[in-house]
């Protein structure tokens, strides 16, 4: 009888040890996605070429942002980051978004000191400063109400086109862009590259950092990079 009792326990143990190393997975949908925040129980999600969408993680309710019914300038949504204030900044093809939950705020070349309209990343320091990053003309921050930019020909960047942000707790900005990567600490750049470190690839797509300050790099063709 007692060894019943046991086969039953191992048999209900290696369930539940394949059960945790096997987590579900729910999918929703198939339209191509760009870019994600989390807020909250919401998830905001950016694609390419559907515009914004706002999901509620509890309820399921979906509210969807275009063109056509809100003030986005642009369909193509390449970058999203949420401020301490709740405030959505959403980079697309079409420049900068500002949107507090009923407004919108459009910044451009045409209105701004943005210097490029396709904005790929945003971060955001402890400051509030927001550090954007465009497809081929550099660095952008912007406080609020000045704007300052750094491109090749005026800083250490190792190129104009810029795909990725992240900034570490000491507030250091670390920036993708195709031809390396770039650390910048308000004042000194430093760049990585193939040639003087472990990097994989010098096309970078994706940073992210985790608690213990590792520095996680994705690359187009070199695989992930720590």
């Amino acid at each position: 009888m007692n060894k019943f009792y046991i086969l039953i326990y191992l048999i209900l143990f290696l369930t539940v040890s394949i059960y945790a190393q096997n987590p579900e997975w729910i999918n929703y949908g198939c339209t191509p996605i760009t870019c994600t925040a989390v807020e909250g129980d919401d998830l905001w999600i950016g694609t390419n070429g559907g515009g914004l969408t706002k999901y509620n993680k509890i309820t399921g309710e979906r509210t969807f942002y275009t063109t056509s019914n809100s003030g986005i300038p642009d369909n193509v949504i390449l970058s999203i980051a949420i401020d301490n204030e709740g405030i959505k900044w959403i980079g697309t093809s079409g420049g900068l978004a500002k949107f507090n939950g009923t407004d919108w705020v459009i910044y451009n070349t045409s209105n701004s000191g943005l210097p490029d309209n396709d904005v790929w990343a945003i971060a955001i320091d402890n400051e509030g400063n927001k550090w954007i990053g465009t497809y081929q003309s550099g660095l952008a921050k912007f406080n609020g109400t000045d704007w300052i930019v750094y491109n090749k020909s005026n800083s250490g960047l190792p190129d104009n086109e810029i795909y990725s942000l992240a900034i570490d707790g000491e507030g250091n900005k670390w920036i993708g862009t195709w031809n390396g990567l770039a650390k910048f600490d308000g004042q000194e750049w430093i760049v990585y590259n193939t040639a003087n470190s472990g990097l994989l690839d010098n096309y970078i797509r994706t940073i992210a950092i985790d608690n213990e300050g590792n520095i996680w790099i994705g690359t187009n063709y070199g695989g992930l990079a720590k």
